[in-house]
């Protein structure tokens, strides 16, 4: 693969502020592809017309970045009204943007020789993948060259795998933006706040998660807010693979999870020793709690069951 400049972002939820002000402190560059990672409207909280107004709202600001490089996106929960019963429309539905590449939810395009997917299953070593929702699996070990995602909230960075965090928040607060320098052998990632200065470091405490990008004042999310949120996907996925059959009585011990999520994640003591922790708590329970991934075995304290 050549050279390329990206920019990345995502999750601006309707705002146009924080587009206005991208566009402000990216004036006089040039990017081989803006990307963006999706949640460009809020209808899911709003409403379907809002969402409608905010896409509207949007464009020329998308307008003014295609002008700085090849623009692709891609949608996410939050683009389409919340259905309580029946389907849920889209605001592409009512209102389809006429800038930039839009990459559908599991497809791919090629722009500009650059392929892109959405399917992590399908990608290659030249592809880029984007997908709105994090793929755990992929953001760990993703054959692709690149991998862009948000819906998280959470900026973070392993190895090639990039999660924008949020251009504007549901407190409020404005958030940042990245520029990536793909080569072959390279890749460097820098962090640009909008409203403030930001931050990228490596926690000592959870070396396994990655690099994080937060503002200055904020450190470590993991070590202020618990790892079971990050837990709770891996809990699942390490399940399916670890599970000593595919029916609803299936079970697996705590030792075979932490050995299925060193296979599909990443190879790391620190990991496997706080997922241990995190997996022995569930099953020392009497009953599963309403979020937990799996459910204790009656009898065995060391081993998961589906819910």
């Amino acid at each position: 693969m050549t050279h390329q400049r990206i920019l990345a972002c995502g999750d601006n939820h309707g705002d146009t502020e924080s587009l206005e002000e991208l566009v402000e402190a990216t004036e006089g560059e040039e990017f081989d592809f803006i990307i963006h990672t999706g949640d460009i409207t809020n209808a899911y909280k709003t409403d379907l017309e809002t969402g409608v107004d905010q896409l509207q709202a949007v464009e020329p600001y998308f307008e003014t970045l295609a002008e700085r490089g090849t623009l692709v996106y891609i949608y996410g929960n939050r683009d389409k009204e919340r259905a309580f019963g029946g389907s849920p429309t889209h605001v592409s539905e009512e209102y389809e943007l006429s800038v930039g590449h839009r990459l559908q939810a599991g497809g791919e395009l090629t722009v500009d020789g650059q392929r892109f997917t959405a399917d992590p299953a399908d990608a290659g070593p030249e592809d880029i993948l984007l997908t709105h929702g994090i793929s755990q699996e992929a953001f760990f070990q993703s054959s692709a060259n690149a991998y862009f995602c948000g819906d998280t909230h959470r900026a973070r960075q392993f190895k090639t795998a990039l999660n924008t965090g949020y251009l504007h928040n549901d407190k409020g607060f404005n958030g940042a933006y990245f520029t990536a320098t793909l080569d072959d052998d390279e890749w460097e990632v820098a962090v640009h706040g909008l409203d403030e200065q930001w931050k990228g470091f490596v926690c000592p405490d959870h070396q396994w998660y990655g690099r994080q990008f937060t503002p200055e004042k904020f450190g470590c999310g993991l070590c202020k807010f618990g790892p079971t949120r990050q837990f709770m996907g891996m809990a699942s996925l390490a399940f399916r693979e670890a599970a000593d059959d595919d029916t609803s009585n299936a079970t697996a011990s705590v030792q075979e999870l932490v050995s299925a999520a060193r296979e599909i994640f990443i190879d790391s003591d620190q990991l496997a020793e706080q997922f241990e922790q995190y997996l022995s708590e569930l099953a020392a329970r009497e009953t599963a709690g309403p979020t937990d991934p799996l459910a204790p075995v009656d009898d065995d304290t060391n081993r998961l069951r589906t819910l």
